[in-house]
């Protein structure tokens, strides 16, 4: 008779909405059969948390980086340990921010979903938003590859910066000295620009657009209106 494997360790994987990096964390059975279980990123920041609440029950608690609220989804043990993939969505967008199962499955389901800012603006409707969709989208995922890089930081050290878009601009922002910080992303020229940065830091507690030739030519920004 052939052995069967009973797993006792699944993989949660979620992005941070402080430092907007991606985790893996693993997930012991037996861990969570004493109770309650949390999960920290590398940066500090709580993520979720995970409780027994029957005897092969799991409520699992996510901090969502799309809508800041916290969402809260129930398993069975099978669901979890059972060898498949189960998917957790943010109910303000329906877009998925959390996926459990085994680590190697887990990995390779992160790599094809994590797509462009293109495509995710268009599920979100955002894609008549902007002036300039190509260019916007070029800027904001050349702004991950920075972030994820660990070449966009504020000059307060504390390296929490949201990113808000605006129809012909993105302002950075720092959540912890409310530094600001203006790319436009309208042109060619604006994306030539931001392209040539190798590294962008906020001044700490400070307004400034980071293109100062164009200074002259826009107005404030509407987060101080």
């Amino acid at each position: 008779m052939p052995a069967v494997l009973i797993t006792t360790r699944t993989t949660l994987a979620l992005r941070c909405p402080d430092c907007g990096q991606p985790g893996f964390f693993p997930l012991s059975r037996f861990e969570l059969n004493s109770g309650k279980h949390k999960v920290i990123c590398s940066c500090g920041t709580h993520l979720a948390t995970i409780t027994k609440t029957g005897p092969k029950n799991f409520s699992l608690h996510v901090e969502c980086p799309l809508c800041e609220a916290r969402h809260q989804q129930t398993f069975k043990a099978f669901q979890l340990w059972g060898g498949g993939i189960q998917k957790v969505a943010c109910e303000l967008s329906g877009l998925e921010i959390a996926l459990i199962g085994p680590k190697e499955q887990v990995r390779e389901n992160i790599r094809l979903t994590d797509r462009p800012a293109k495509e995710m603006a268009e599920d979100l409707g955002y894609d008549k938003h902007f002036l300039n969709p190509e260019i916007m989208y070029q800027a904001l995922d050349f702004l991950r590859e920075l972030a994820e890089d660990g070449r966009l930081d504020c000059g307060c050290g504390a390296g929490h910066i949201d990113v808000e878009a605006y129809p012909d601009r993105i302002e950075l922002f720092c959540t912890e000295c409310e530094a600001v910080g203006i790319l436009f992303a309208e042109t060619i020229q604006d994306l030539q620009l931001l392209q040539g940065m190798k590294e962008l830091q906020l001044e700490a507690r400070a307004y400034r657009y980071l293109d100062q030739k164009r200074l002259c030519r826009r107005g404030p920004s509407k987060r101080n209106t």
